[in-house]
């Protein structure tokens, strides 16, 4: 399951050596070489040491090496004009709960939640964000709200994709029970 994590549009135009390194990174990921993936995450972030992209790729190879404390030494090392992001404070927050420090977490995902803005759902265009805005209200204890906007989301016009995408997500949000963003799709490894 695709991890959300973005709950606020932090997108700008991305520098296409950025992209090149990036893309051969997440080649590298799928061949399970990690080594050669950081290699290009990190040339990437030289040229970018603001795409948040390229440190949630970064961040989630260290974790599937299991090296959580690599990745949260990256997090803690964005520049400062990123390092409050929802992104950011979201995977530092799953990247603290992989090293058991769910309350640490829960204050994170907390922060990230309220300094966003209300999001609502425009159009297909902007349905994984919202999506993402519902998921992280999900995870700081408002279930039930969120639940109640899936279900107005559920009686609009949506076209079929939108539909499948939201079927595919909704169970779960409704089947949370607690545990940190990562419990809620599993990604605990």
């Amino acid at each position: 399951m695709t991890i959300l994590i973005s709950c606020k549009n932090e997108k700008k135009e991305t520098n296409p050596l950025v992209i090149e390194y990036q893309e051969k990174g997440i080649e590298f990921q799928m061949q399970n070489k990690t080594d050669s993936a950081i290699f290009y995450f990190k040339k990437a972030l030289e040229i970018d040491p603001t795409d948040i992209p390229t440190y949630e790729s970064l961040v989630k190879t260290y974790w599937w090496n299991q090296q959580p404390e690599l990745a949260l030494g990256i997090l803690e090392s964005v520049p400062t004009e990123i390092q409050k992001t929802n992104s950011i404070l979201t995977l530092k927050g799953m990247t603290l709960e992989k090293m058991d420090k769910l309350n640490q977490a829960m204050d994170l995902y907390k922060t990230a939640f309220e300094q966003s803005p209300k999001i609502r759902y425009e159009n297909e265009e902007n349905l994984m964000e919202y999506i993402g805005y519902l998921t992280l209200q999900t995870v700081i204890g408002e279930k039930q709200k969120a639940i109640a906007e899936l279900d107005r989301l559920k009686s609009k016009k949506l076209t079929e994709s939108e539909k499948q995408y939201v079927n595919s997500i909704e169970p779960y949000i409704r089947n949370y029970k607690g545990g940190g963003y990562n419990s809620i799709f599993g990604n605990e490894n």
